[in-house]
């Protein structure tokens, strides 16, 4: 690595160009996972609070499949039939409702209405409702009653920071979820034993899914999450391509110094290490810095933009750029281990 060393110190301005550009793009990657993630807790984590137990779900079918989560209706002649399959089976409710925050227009909320125990959800007593921190914050934390369209309901708890197409949930029990959204059919979805059959509930217009099924099928978080995702690939793409790009071109620069070196004994895979080990130096401090900028940007603008800290937002991109970045250094060696000793002295005289 002396060689390697020597040559940051040397052209400190080129080496301090390129781990610029990696910290940018490690902001970027870093930052993308991270509102991914927040955007993802705010679209579909109520969803996933419902799914969170061993359950799956059936939901209305068509030629193409599953219903859409916002055009799902479950009759009761489907409620009756899915019951007759599995007799612990639990409708669930969704529906958008609109809360009296106390101004002309009032606040628009999802009420989630459960006919039972389902994941990590249990419904409240009849006429009462549990409100997630986002309705909290509209109507005034501590409130003791929820006006919804015209009626009241007693809050009962705190559902925690459930969230629904970007919008705060109200949890109910299943019957006053009907008379909040007498549009929305008998139920939206029923969690059933994942054991049950699926085949028993294809010829009444139904399929089942399991809850990442239940997840997807929110049109809203699909498209945004496949849009995130696709440009968060076509980072780590760049990321490689620019990492191979200027160690190939700094490679063929620096060729007759490395001829050089071999002539006077030094092995290819010494040679390669000490290349690979350069782009580790600058992959480090620019993924490092990049990764620690965008975890610093979630933890002070959390609360006003939708951003998670994790694990799966910090040390994974971390990990990703950093393979990537290795992997194109290594393809861009050639001019390194092509390097011909005597070609090069021979230059030289």
């Amino acid at each position: 690595m002396f060689f390697a060393l020597r040559d940051l110190r040397t052209a400190r301005g080129r080496f301090a160009l390129i781990t610029g550009v990696v910290l940018l793009l490690s902001v970027l990657v870093a930052g993308l996972l991270g509102l991914t993630a927040g955007l993802a807790h705010q679209s579909v984590s109520a969803l996933r609070a419902v799914g969170s137990g061993d359950s799956n779900f059936v939901l209305p079918a068509d030629e193409d499949g599953a219903v859409d989560l916002d055009r799902a209706a479950l009759t009761d002649d489907q409620l009756d039939r899915v019951a007759a399959a599995d007799p612990s089976a639990v409708p669930v409710g969704v529906a958008r409702i609109r809360v009296d925050d106390g101004t002309e227009t009032g606040a628009s909320a999802v009420a989630v209405g459960l006919g039972g125990s389902v994941g990590s959800l249990t419904p409240p007593s009849p006429g009462e409702a549990l409100t997630s921190t986002g309705v909290d914050d509209e109507v005034g934390a501590g409130a003791t009653e929820l006006r919804i369209e015209g009626g009241a309901l007693g809050v009962a708890g705190s559902a925690g920071d459930l969230w629904h197409s970007h919008t705060p949930v109200v949890v109910t029990d299943l019957a006053t979820w009907r008379e909040l959204a007498p549009r929305g059919g008998a139920a939206t979805a029923v969690a059933i034993s994942s054991a049950t059959a699926a085949s028993s509930m294809s010829a009444a217009g139904l399929t089942v899914v399991d809850p990442e099924g239940l997840v997807s099928s929110l049109p809203s978080h699909r498209a945004e999450n496949t849009s995130l995702n696709t440009m968060t690939y076509m980072l780590l793409a760049v990321t490689a391509l620019v990492v191979g790009a200027f160690f190939a071109v700094w490679g063929m620069q620096r060729r007759r110094d490395v001829a050089v070196i071999k002539a006077l004994g030094a092995s290819t895979a010494a040679v390669v290490r000490d290349s690979v080990g350069q782009a580790a130096i600058v992959l480090a401090v620019g993924i490092g810095t990049g990764v620690g900028i965008a975890a610093l940007f979630g933890v002070v603008a959390g609360g006003a933009v939708p951003y998670i800290v994790s694990p799966a937002t910090t040390v994974l991109p971390a990990a990703l750029l950093a393979v990537l970045g290795l992997a194109g250094a290594a393809v861009s060696l050639r001019p390194v281990v092509t390097a011909d000793p005597a070609s090069a002295l021979g230059a030289l005289r």
